[in-house]
């Protein structure tokens, strides 16, 4: 226009309403104005092709919404733009089922030019705001988009409502201005347009045929509607209606309207069997009430995944009777983690009874499952014992695994009688191979005490049965978990952890005040200074292996368990070793290689029959267990290949902290919402954050987190999975002089491992917090207990035990001023080669202050800094390192791995839209969106983003228009 060509130029402005036609074609207006050209915005008053106008044009024809021309204008303006003699500028909306202005457009193609205006992408807004004077910030600005689709007049009026309040109202004024801005748009539609209006508020897109059957027009009628409303301002490039317009549209049509073309398209939709999940749950969702619709979604909801627990909630609203969909509903609640739905629609069923009693064990296992993951395995224990092996079922491996995380294996044996009656599915085979791996690093109560079933006089009952070591009203018998005697029952304990009198042991006071009442210092109760083997009485018969679990076996020859336990672990341990303590570890071992393989070869959590079938996961046993036995990289391990959830990083970041790396445990819980977790999972955490400050030294910070953590003590109670996070706050709390809150959990822990007869693999750990807590106190008397029951582990031969006992001798000798130097430094060795190099180098800290002798002092000094210089975490806790050598590439997959709702997600990832925007166009939450994907790459084997999304493209994807 500017260029003073005096050739005629011919355009053509195409796009949907709002795109800013009129402003563009104003401006042309008034450059040629600014040129002396006369304008003229009616066909019939431009000049005649062939006319007398010659030379420079005077004249030009500007045409506005040329797709509401009559026949006969629109005939002069096909002329005047053929003619060539002057100026023609053309606006219109694309409508491609209309052959008049297809053969326009051809026209100006040919001999102009077609200029189409398309709606603002996301990263447009804020330049285009910057265009207009206004600023706004990059969140209000994505808001924006996501409200208007990038319509100019509705992102216009959305500014001018931001920059016209305050920034904290700025969401609320731009959700009023683009609804009322909408509300002007639909005011200006006719009846039939609003209907089809309807049909993209439910979101089904708009399809010709289908438009012809459900609001009874003719064909060519339903195109015309297809494309007036595509062109409209209201209807996104997939055929939805903006998310502001549809309470509007509904006020206007009003809800008996709405619902009456809700209703033809479903019936459409099923009788041609094309009804998508994903438009039935529309459906349901804007009221409609209708039998078929409930049955579908409730069978869509089979199928649902993460979302089940939507689908079941519309077909409630649709008309399902909501005490059929009850238990499934219920289950689909648990799986996704809200627990709180998924114990109101379970507990009412249990006391149903005419549930079927599959019904009713899925009920139980849901409220088992919620209350588990809450901490209240106790409770989880009662509610199966109440349903009894009879009615278990399928189940009895998860019965079996809550009861024994409460303490109770002979309840666990109980209801593991019939499992031989219940085939090896995955489901089953999985569940099952946690429970007996539990099972096994439990091993039988009343063991420890049963290796000796010869020396009664020392107060040990023979025992070979599980359980063996409670007495028949199930409390520990007195020859159970340390011969009976209790820490106050240590007469001879000494007074305080002060300096003794010259050439006196200090150890000994300490630690063998009960050696003559154990028959004497080659009694059972004594244990040589840096001598960790097993030790027997002088003149007693050989120790007999430990007794073997019958859990999970059946009376019946054959069957699922029978074949599994064939030749218990426990009996295979005792071939394998001559001592029973090392037996013991040596199936503690195996059950931790059981629940690592578990962990690795099976469904991951968010497909079905991965760990939320389950009231816990078995990486977290798995870690834990590995942590309390002292093997920090096994417990490295079985986090190899886990997705960052948040309870693998809290689990990674107590092998990280364990190991002495705590910046590394420090960043894993920088990236956990400890608000969001179960209640489990967030004493976990507490105990990950206030171990971390207490390792610091930051009173400060550690009061802090104490304050954070503390009310999530009278929520839960201690299990086995809760033993070292208890020690950790437990230390804290004396630290802070506040451990008086610390005492039902730390007294419920003792009484567990007492009624579980005080398994090494798991007491140990919790004996060794429990002398650092006595020394803390300065209390002998609560430290001696502790101390012989890892003394008496440590006779029996138990390589940690022997450890944790040593050190602990070794750190009452520091404080009460005897340090002898080689002692300690084989502690701290011994310490750090279980992963304890905090506890190790702090050992080796306080002994180099300790010292009397310069040349120790400073040789501790530089071992305590030497041991935390090599504080690095034993494998990657949740990231697995790159392969040294390449590996080859899966197979290519076909499109057939995906299902539906992962199409759709991949289209839009190609895209480039965010997981939010996603989510906005599928109405599913951004975190569902971030599942689809994580569970996209592992599907078909891409090992990174970039590496997904190329796979996509080459499978095809990305070239629709969505």
């Amino acid at each position: 226009m500017d260029s003073g060509d005096s050739g005629a130029v011919l355009y053509l402005i195409r796009g949907r309403s709002g795109t800013g036609k009129s402003t563009l074609l104003g401006a042309i207006r008034a450059r040629l104005r600014a040129r002396g050209v006369t304008l003229t915005d009616h066909p019939a008053q431009a000049p005649r092709p062939g006319g007398a106008e010659t030379g420079r044009p005077r004249t030009a024809l500007v045409v506005d919404d040329a797709h509401t021309l009559g026949a006969a204008e629109f005939d002069l303006l096909r002329a005047a733009a053929e003619s060539g003699e002057f100026p023609v500028v053309i606006s219109l909306r694309s409508r491609p089922h209309d052959a008049r202005l297809r053969a326009l457009t051809d026209l100006v193609a040919r001999r102009g030019r077609v200029i189409d205006l398309r709606a603002l992408g996301a990263t447009e807004i804020a330049p285009f705001a910057r265009e207009l004077g206004m600023m706004v910030p990059r969140g209000l600005a994505q808001h924006i988009h996501r409200q208007t689709g990038g319509i100019h007049g509705g992102v216009v009026a959305a500014l001018t409502a931001a920059c016209a309040t305050r920034l904290d109202a700025g969401v609320t004024a731009v959700d009023q201005a683009v609804t009322a801005w909408a509300r002007t748009r639909l005011d200006d539609s006719d009846p039939d347009l609003l209907d089809a209006l309807v049909v993209a508020a439910i979101g089904a897109g708009l399809d010709t045929g289908e438009l012809t059957e459900v609001l009874d027009l003719s064909s060519a009628d339903a195109q015309s509607l297809v494309d007036r409303a595509r062109g409209s301002a209201l209807v996104t490039d997939a055929d939805l209606l903006l998310a502001p317009a549809v309470a509007p549209l509904r006020t206007l049509v009003g809800d008996r309207r709405f619902l009456t073309v809700a209703r033809r398209l479903l019936h459409a939709r099923l009788d041609a069997g094309l009804l998508r999940d994903h438009t039935a749950l529309l459906l349901a969702e804007s009221g409609l009430r209708d039998e078929r619709l409930a049955g579908f979604l409730c069978a869509a909801a089979e199928r649902a995944g993460d979302e089940a627990v939507r689908y079941y909630a519309s077909a409630a609203a649709a008309g399902a009777d909501p005490e059929a969909l009850a238990v499934r509903w219920a289950d689909a609640a648990a799986r996704s983690g809200d627990g709180d739905t998924a114990l109101r629609l379970a507990e009412p069923s249990l006391a149903n009874p005419s549930i079927p009693l599959t019904d009713l064990a899925v009920a139980v296992r849901v409220c088992a499952g919620v209350w588990t993951r809450r901490g209240l395995a106790d409770r989880a224990a009662q509610l199966y014992t109440w349903l009894g092996p009879a009615r278990v079922g399928a189940d009895w491996a998860v019965a079996a695994t809550v009861l024994c995380l409460s303490g109770d294996v002979r309840g666990a044996q109980a209801l593991s009688v019939n499992a031989g009656q219940w085939p090896p599915t995955e489901a089953t085979s999985r569940a099952a191979s946690i429970a007996h791996a539990l099972s096994d690093s439990i091993g039988s109560p009343g063991a420890q005490t049963a290796q000796r079933p010869h020396a009664t006089q020392h107060g040990v009952a023979a025992s070979g049965a599980l359980g063996g070591g409670r007495s028949g009203t199930g409390q520990p018998s007195p020859g159970a978990a340390g011969n009976g005697r209790t820490g106050t029952e240590y007469s001879s304990a000494p007074a305080s952890f002060h300096r003794p009198a010259p050439g006196t042991d200090p150890a000994r006071g300490a630690y063998d005040a009960v050696a003559a009442r154990n028959g004497g210092p080659g009694g059972a109760g004594a244990l040589a200074a840096g001598d960790h083997r097993g030790h027997t009485v002088t003149g007693a018969r050989p120790p007999s292996p430990a007794p073997v679990s019958d859990f999970g076996t059946v009376s019946a020859p054959t069957g699922f368990t029978a074949e599994m336990r064939a030749v218990p672990p426990a009996t295979l341990a005792g071939q394998r070793f001559a001592n029973p303590a090392q037996a013991r570890r040596g199936a503690a071992v195996s059950a931790a290689s059981a629940l690592i393989h578990a962990a690795h070869s099976g469904p991951a959590p968010a497909d079905d029959g991965g760990d939320r079938f389950l009231p816990c996961s078995a990486v977290s046993i798995a870690v834990l267990l590995c942590l309390s036995m002292g093997d920090p990289r096994r417990a490295a391990d079985a986090l190899r290949g886990a997705s960052p959830t948040p309870q693998s990083l809290v689990l990674g970041a107590w092998v990280a902290m364990l190991g002495g790396d705590e910046h590394s445990a420090a960043t894993l819980m920088s990236e956990v919402p400890v608000a969001e977790l179960d209640p489990r999972d967030r004493l976990l955490a507490h105990g990950v954050i206030v171990g971390l400050a207490r390792r610091s030294g930051d009173h400060a910070a550690l009061a802090l987190a104490w304050q954070q953590a503390y009310p999530l003590f009278d929520e839960v109670g201690a299990d086995l999975l809760a033993l070292l996070p208890i020690g950790e706050l437990w230390l804290a709390g004396i630290r802070l002089r506040d451990e008086a809150r610390m005492t039902a959990l730390v007294t419920g822990a003792d009484e567990l491992l007492r009624r579980l007869g005080e398994p090494p693999v798991w007491s140990n750990a919790f004996h060794w917090y429990a002398i650092q807590a006595a020394i803390a106190q300065e209390s002998p008397e609560a430290l001696l207990p502790h101390a012989h029951r890892l003394k008496t582990a440590a006779s029996a031969g138990d390589p940690q035990a022997a450890v944790l006992a040593d050190a602990g001798r070794t750190w009452v000798l520091v404080l009460r001023g005897q340090v002898l130097r080689d002692r300690v430094e084989g502690a701290v060795a011994r310490l750090a080669g279980l992963g304890l190099r905090w506890d190790a180098a702090r050992l080796a800290s306080e002994a180099a202050l300790a010292a009397s002798d310069a040349a120790t002092a400073t040789a501790l000094l530089k071992l305590a800094r030497t041991v935390r210089a090599q504080s690095r975490p034993p494998e990657s806790p949740v990231r697995v390192p790159e392969p040294a050598a390449p590996q080859a590439r899966p197979e290519p997959v076909t499109d057939t791995v995906l299902s539906e709702r992962e199409r759709e997600v991949a289209e839009l990832v190609l895209l480039g839209l965010t997981y939010r925007e996603i989510g906005a166009r599928l109405y599913i939450s951004a975190k569902t969106v971030e599942h689809h994907v994580a569970r996209m790459r592992r599907r078909i084997g891409a090992g990174s983003r970039s590496e997904l999304l190329s796979m996509l493209r080459a499978m095809g994807h990305g070239s629709l228009l969505v």
